[in-house]
Formats: C-alpha cells, structure tokens, sequence
C-alpha cells in the first residue's frame, strides 16, 4: 500500500511541473508592444509627426501635381506633406476651386524611416534651420496671386520647417492666407498659425477659417474638405 501510494504522489507531483512549464512558455510568446509601436500610436501631444503622417503612402489615390505654377487665375494651393495626407486634401482643394497646385518639398528628402523623421523635423525646429527647398513657381509667377490656400501636417506642435522656409523666401505681402492642415491632437493648430501669421508679413491670415482634419480621418474627409471650400465660397 505504501508504494502504491508513493507512486501516486509521484505522479501528482509529475504533472503539476509539466503543467507549470507549459503556462510559463505561453507568457514568454507574448511579448509587450515595441517602443516604435507605441510611439506611432501616441496622441501628437506627446508624438512629433502626427501617426497618419508615418503610416500613410503617397501612392495611395493621391491626386497628381500641376507641373508648374501659371497663375492663370488667381488662386494659389501650396502645401507640403510627408506621408500623402496633404497631398490629398491639396488636391481636392484645387479641384474643387480650379487653383494652381504646387507641392513643396525639401532638397534633402527626410527618411521613410518614421523616428528618423521625427527626430530631423525636432532638430530642425530647436536649432531654427530653414531646410532648402524645391518648389516650382518662382517670385514672379507667385507675384500674381491673391489668395494662397497653404497646407501641412502639424510637426512639434508648430510648421514643419520646410514652410518656414517657403513664408521667408516669397513676399506674402497684401495676400489673402487660408491654412489647411492635418493633425493628431492639435486640432487648433497649436503654434503652427501665430507662426504663419508671424511670417507671412503683410498677408491676411484667415486663421479662424482654417481647416483642421485629424490625420487617421483625412482617408475619408473628401466632401468635408470640399464643402469647407464651399463655405468659403471659392468654389467654381
């Protein structure tokens, strides 16, 4: 009886540790999220580039460029977009009032990498570098203009600094400013408008008509976008 019970025991004991061994090996598979995952989920008050602005690609249904500037009418879409976001509410800004779309971007191309980008565009804003830029219009074809819809994503909470670039090497003088922009908490702009208006000069600034769109909803915001353009009765 003695052994038959120690032989019991045994085989209790037995498959208690084969049983803890299992759960432990489940836990090990799942490990936490990657700090790069949370970063790109962060509301922008703590992130650097909006989440849109890192996961979003250019090629997606983004409406094609104007080659160049022509200033057959009036109007002025000049933006500046890193993940295709802006390219996309550029676009259908243009369409929806027949202006001239003019893409800015910088000479040096930030990275794909989305911490690479982040980290450029928060050196970039402590240090004040204007980064060189190509764009193609020139002074006098920009000269001609009246009203110039100006688009970009929130960076650190202010412009990206290719457009601070731009607002420094065009004379924005007696214009009419209307900004447009993407953002991942800043739905208000953060300092990205006193910016602009700080720079623009002489410009009116129509800060208070400024278009803000989260970036994740920007996919599925075309006929707000248009309609805003409406409002504003810039429409054809």
């Amino acid at each position: 009886m003695k052994k038959w019970l120690a032989f019991i025991l045994s085989a209790v004991m037995a498959l208690t540790l084969a049983a803890c061994g299992s759960t432990g090996g489940t836990q090990a598979s799942n490990p936490p999220q990657s700090s790069e995952t949370e970063k790109e989920t962060e509301p922008e008050s703590d992130n650097p580039v909006a989440a849109d602005e890192a996961t979003t690609s250019d090629s997606e249904e983004a409406p094609a460029d104007t080659d160049s500037a022509d200033a057959e009418n009036n109007i002025l879409v000049v933006y500046f977009s890193w993940s295709g976001n802006l390219h996309k509410m550029a676009g259908w800004i243009a369409d929806e009032i027949g202006g001239d779309l003019v893409r800015v971007t910088a000479a040096e191309a930030y990275p794909e990498d989305y911490n690479a980008t982040a980290d450029r565009a928060k050196s970039e804003l402590d240090d004040g570098i204007r980064p060189e830029i190509n764009v193609d219009l020139t002074e006098e074809q920009f000269a001609q203009y009246d009203t110039v819809f100006f688009g970009f994503p929130v960076w650190w909470y202010d412009l990206p600094m290719p457009m601070w670039t731009l607002l420094e090497s065009y004379d924005f003088s007696d214009k009419t400013v209307i900004p447009f922009f993407s953002h991942e908490g800043s739905s208000n702009g953060a300092n990205a408008l006193p910016t602009i208006t700080e720079l623009a000069g002489n410009a009116t600034v129509q800060s208070d008509d400024a278009l803000s769109i989260r970036g994740g909803n920007v996919a599925d915001s075309e006929e707000d976008v248009r309609a805003w353009v409406r409002e504003l009765e810039y429409g054809e």
